[in-house]
């Protein structure tokens, strides 16, 4: 969650989300940022520090034939963070990609490649088998947003009920408490913790 935290502020400055989609396209130096974005360089640099230090940029240097070096910048990592806010919680996750697993999709996407065959009809493959793997995140997606209804459904019920018996029984709290800490995801656990603490 710390982490996470750092990312949010670092990703919360406009100018470092029009850098970082300015990276997106290509490998971009200082003086190019400055003028795309009508920024000027010591401030782009400071960012570009920043972006840096988050792990999300990295950079590299290229000799040119004429003139000093250019010190280009790049995106460095694919990430993806999802923030979760409802009237009962706040958290966010992150997910890095990494190497793929040899699952069937991956191998049927190296005999893709590998196959021989026209060029055309190597890229109909191709994009027919994209638009299937689209399909599929797509639904994976819906069913992610289905089962994350459900999830704060529940967490919220049991947040209430908990608050009830907190009200009700100290005592009684204190052991449902016990009994389910290590069964219960810890933000709420955290969360029932404060409640006692306002209550008391």
């Amino acid at each position: 969650m710390e982490e996470h935290g750092k990312l949010l502020d670092v990703l919360g400055n406009e100018t470092r989300r029009r850098i970082l989609l300015l990276l997106t396209r290509r490998p971009y130096f200082v003086s190019e940022l400055s003028k795309e974005l009508g920024v000027g360089q010591k401030a782009i640099l400071e960012h570009l520090k920043i972006l840096e230090s988050a792990g999300l940029i990295e950079s590299r240097v290229e000799k040119i034939p004429r003139g000093r070096p250019r010190k280009y910048y790049q995106i460095k990592r694919g990430i993806r963070l999802e923030v979760l806010l409802t009237p009962y919680s706040f958290g966010t996750e992150m997910y890095e990609p990494k190497a793929p697993r040899q699952t069937r999709e991956y191998e049927e996407m190296k005999q893709l490649i590998k196959s021989p065959g026209p060029v055309e009809e190597k890229l109909r493959e191709l994009s027919d088998f994209l638009s299937e793997i689209e399909q599929r995140i797509e639904e994976h997606m819906r069913m992610k947003s289905e089962l994350e209804e459900v999830r704060m459904l529940t967490e919220t019920y049991i947040k209430n009920l908990m608050r009830r018996i907190a009200k009700e029984s100290e005592e009684q709290f204190d052991e449902l408490m016990r009994e389910f800490e290590g069964v219960l995801p810890r933000e709420i656990i955290e969360e029932l913790k404060r409640v006692k603490k306002e209550l008391i």
